[in-house]
């Protein structure tokens, strides 16, 4: 018997919210804990695929310590938004993933001196499929090469209003 995808997918993204929820230590007490913003209120309507998809991913976001979670899929067929969609900046989305779907492929920097400390508990989870190839990485906004990485990628991950 074979599982539809929308019920594995459904699991995966509940146990990697559940599983997530001790990777954002609290933010210092003397910082402020920046939380993501939608950047609109209600997800627009994307019309029916007129080809095959070439992106289906769902995202996750995490902010402070789990406080805040949302968690929006993203189907598009080149660089357009298609239905199934629910993130608010869809279309950019994919046009950002259409330019440089390299950016997925993210591997976190370490705080260091070249990368310091910012102690912004911001995480997102990514995984589904790009081009045919299997999606599964996260990223986080806790120094400043992450920041620059997230912003790249806002119309995807979200952005987030420092308090």
């Amino acid at each position: 018997m074979r599982t539809p995808l929308k019920v594995i997918l459904s699991i995966v993204a509940a146990g990697t919210a559940l599983s997530s929820c001790s990777i954002a230590d609290a933010p210092p007490k003397s910082s402020p804990t920046p939380t993501l913003q939608p950047t609109q209120t209600t997800s627009p309507t994307y019309p029916p695929s007129a080809g095959e998809p070439n992106v289906r991913l769902t995202v996750t976001t995490l902010s402070g310590n789990a406080g805040q979670q949302s968690t929006h899929r993203l189907v598009c067929v080149g660089t357009s938004a298609v239905e199934g969609t629910d993130l608010p900046d869809a279309d950019d989305a994919c046009r950002v993933l259409d330019r440089q779907p390299n950016l997925l492929e993210y591997e976190p920097a370490e705080t260091s001196e070249d990368c310091e400390g910012v102690g912004q508990p911001n995480i997102a989870d990514v995984f589904g499929e790009i081009n045919g190839t299997s999606v599964r990485t996260s990223f986080r906004r806790d120094n400043e090469c992450n920041v620059k990485t997230w912003k790249k990628l806002e119309p995807l991950l979200g952005t987030v209003q420092e308090k």
